[in-house]
Formats: structure tokens, C-alpha cells, sequence
């Protein structure tokens, strides 16, 4: 069973990398192509200004400057579907950001410290319930339709309760092993 465990949260953290990975790359080329779209315009407007219309012409014919109209629909999927996947990432592999260690080695006794643990990931666990239980209602909830492409919103929205859900995973097998460090015998006061 630990093998399969283990397997799976390899395979897991693996995908969550690659859809990352998807999403920042997705995003990077938006942005270039935004960037090149308005420099090019920027040049043939500049070009056809100062009467070199052929110039301009020839700058329009390399790249068709087109509208951008559906930009801001994908950069927010992509945008959201980064944020909320590269949290789930990092809280699947323990990189996540942290305040709270400086408390546990002041803490005198080792079952202190372990309790200190439990009690920290026990709040994180509520928090990711609320966030899961939300999420989720929003995402079902979600009637509107976005302008250009007319996807459901909660299509934007369904990467909220996904990666609340592998949070809520991975903070529920934290839970375990500091309930195990904390109630096994030899680990004294």
C-alpha cells in the first residue's frame, strides 16, 4: 500500500509540474505575442506617420496585426489555473512558504514540538476545507458565460476547488504522519 501511495504522489506532483509548467509557458507566449503585436503596430503606425507606406505595409504583411480582443480571457485562465496548480505543487512537495518554524525548535520537549506541528497543520486543513467547500460552490454556482470564446465561467473557476482538493489531500497525510509522531511510543516528553 506505501508503494502505491508513494507512486501516486510521485505521479501526482509530476502532472502538477507539467500543467504548471503548460500554463506559465501558455502565458509567456501570450505576453510575447502581445508585446510583438503592439510593437509592430507601434512601427507601422510610426512608418506610415513619417510617409514610408510601403515600409509600413511590408511591417503589416510580416506580421498581420490583429485584434487582441480575447486576450484578457485566456491570460485569466491561464493566470488562475497557475496560481491555484503551482499552490497544489508546492503544498504536495512541502515547498511552501512557512512563518511558523521558528516556534517549534524554542519548544523544550520533542512530544511539545510534535503536538505544535499537529495543531499548524490541523489549521491549515480547516482552512483548505472552508476554501475547498467554497470554491466548489462557486464553481457550481457560476451561470455567466465569458464575452469572446462564451466559456462557462466555472470552467475559469474549476481549478479552485481541484487544487484545494490535492491541498486537502496532501494536508490530511501531514496530519497523519504528525498524529503518528506524536502518539508513538518512545517519543518521551
Amino acid at each position: 500500500m506505501d508503494s502505491f501511495l508513494h507512486k501516486t504522489d510521485i505521479a501526482v506532483q509530476r502532472i502538477l509540474r507539467i500543467v504548471v509548467l503548460f500554463f506559465f509557458l501558455a502565458l509567456a507566449f501570450l505576453l510575447a505575442y502581445n508585446v510583438l503585436l503592439r510593437l509592430t503596430n507601434d512601427l507601422s503606425t510610426f512608418l506610415t506617420e513619417r510617409g514610408f507606406s510601403e515600409a509600413a505595409g511590408a511591417v503589416r504583411g510580416w506580421l498581420p496585426i490583429t485584434s487582441m480582443h480575447w486576450f484578457d480571457e485566456i491570460v485569466e485562465l491561464c493566470f488562475a489555473a497557475l496560481i491555484f496548480y503551482g499552490a497544489a505543487s508546492l503544498w504536495a512537495s512541502g515547498g511552501h512558504f512557512s512563518v511558523g518554524d521558528w516556534i517549534s525548535p524554542r519548544l523544550p520537549y520533542e512530544r511539545l514540538r510534535n503536538l505544535y506541528r499537529l495543531l499548524v497543520d490541523l489549521l491549515g486543513l480547516a482552512f483548505l476545507w472552508v476554501f475547498f467547500f467554497y470554491s466548489l460552490r462557486l464553481t457550481f454556482r457560476a451561470t455567466e458565460l465569458t464575452t469572446v470564446f462564451q466559456i462557462h465561467k466555472s470552467a475559469l473557476y474549476c481549478c479552485m476547488p481541484v487544487s484545494s482538493f490535492i491541498m486537502l489531500l496532501y494536508s490530511l497525510r501531514d496530519v497523519w504522519n504528525d498524529g503518528k509522531r506524536l502518539f508513538s511510543p518512545g517519543r518521551g516528553a
